[in-house]
């Protein structure tokens, strides 16, 4: 059985679309920049809790899933090992218990991707609005007619210039307006949803 997978942090919020233009019209218009998305959005303040609330739920479901795995292990080894010294109903009692903890380890990891994903939405989608007004801004301001997402693994950007990667602006302005915004209330962690019956 796999362990849990870890979600690349934003691959679902940043598609390589989000700020790609056509080549010609950079040229024909302006400048053209690059920008790291993904790291725009966790790098910042905001981004980094977001990391941190993320990463401590993946952890503890991480854990109930490795805990749940060493049983199963343990319980196939002692039907592997006590072949001669348990009795039938015994290794009978062993498969169904192996066979309902191979059930509960899928459903576990089938309802953690889900409800990780639905997660990852949650805290960092604001965010990742945020770093894309913060480009646009900051791209019309000085000129950029077309900034690419370096980040994304569709990126065919081969060569970059350093002065051409507005990603350390763009989180020093996410980070200089959360300092301006009034302090919202602390918002109650997501209660984890209900496992499927199946």
């Amino acid at each position: 059985m796999k362990r849990l997978s870890l979600f690349v942090l934003i691959a679902l919020l940043a598609p390589a679309a989000a700020f790609a233009q056509a080549a010609g019209a950079a040229a024909a218009a302006g400048r053209v920049a690059v920008v790291d998305f993904q790291r725009a959005v966790t790098d910042n303040a905001e981004g980094k809790k977001a990391q941190e609330k993320f990463m401590a739920e993946f952890n503890k479901r991480q854990k109930d899933f490795d805990e749940k795995q060493k049983a199963m292990a343990e319980s196939q080894t002692k039907l592997q090992n006590g072949d001669k010294a348990l009795s039938e109903s015994a290794k009978a009692d062993l498969a169904k218990q192996i066979d309902r903890l191979s059930t509960e380890l899928q459903r576990m990891n089938d309802d953690a991707q889900k409800e990780l994903g639905e997660l990852q939405q949650q805290l960092f989608r604001p965010i990742a609005d945020k770093a894309q007004k913060a480009v646009e801004s900051y791209s019309v301001e000085n000129g950029f007619a077309v900034v690419f997402d370096s980040s994304s693994q569709a990126s065919s950007i081969i060569y970059k210039q350093e002065v051409a990667d507005i990603t350390t602006e763009i989180i020093r302005r996410m980070d200089a307006a959360a300092a301006k915004a009034p302090a919202a209330p602390a918002a109650a962690a997501p209660k984890p949803a209900e496992p499927a019956k199946k």
